[in-house]
């Protein structure tokens, strides 16, 4: 186990985001447990991952960057794995389910990556994974397979990614909606009031009753 942190968990490697360490020794643990090479932490792939994870938390959304071809550079092939769950764990599990996103964390092509997180104001864990082999490399996949759609045979273009099925959300995460749902409402109602109605905060808790539980 000590010789395996010693291959994953690299000296002075800055992880801002919250367990982009674990999410990192963890794919490289799996990479182990297939007889592949850990991969090489990438400073400037964790900040392109970072901030797709970072822009998917704030919107709510799960999608790929469009940019990245563009936004990493010294790449010979480059791909992308994104998924969002209820904590890093589950978000992990995700993608090593789908064998489309397990095979890029499988893959023996690429050398580097780099991982970043966010997690939303609802609680939802977002994590974005961004992959390289750099510039000069061999550019075919390797044991891992990768995916169709990841590599490139010109450093000019990378080709789009697939993206992990989101899981269902938790009762939890559908709880926070619905009381966020409820106060914008109330907040909406309050704009035009005049005063402090009964009537008027009867409905107001009428309608957090029926947001909450709708």
């Amino acid at each position: 186990m000590l010789a395996l942190l010693a291959l994953v968990v690299l000296p002075g490697t800055a992880y801002a985001g919250p367990n982009e360490g674990d999410i990192f020794s963890v794919v490289n643990s799996a990479r182990a447990s297939a007889g592949l090479p850990a991969y090489a932490y990438a400073g400037d792939l964790a900040a392109a991952a970072r901030g797709q994870a970072e822009r998917m938390a704030a919107s709510g959304e799960l999608y790929h960057n469009p940019n990245l071809s563009s936004e990493v550079s010294g790449w010979s092939r480059i791909g992308e794995n994104v998924a969002f769950a209820g904590d890093w764990k589950s978000a992990h599990d995700v993608l090593m389910n789908s064998p489309d996103h397990r095979a890029q964390i499988l893959d023996s092509g690429y050398t580097q990556m780099g991982v970043g997180t966010a997690v939303s104001d609802d609680g939802t864990f977002w994590v974005a994974e961004v992959f390289r082999t750099p510039s000069g490399a061999s550019t075919s996949a390797g044991a891992g397979g990768g995916t169709p759609g990841s590599t490139s045979t010109s450093p000019t273009s990378s080709g789009p990614a697939t993206t992990a099925a989101p899981p269902k959300p938790t009762p939890e995460q559908i709880l926070r909606h619905n009381i966020r749902s409820a106060r914008e409402k109330v907040a909406s109602r309050a704009k035009d009031r005049t005063s402090n109605d009964p009537i008027v905060a009867a409905l107001d808790f009428s309608t957090v009753m029926d947001t909450v539980s709708g």
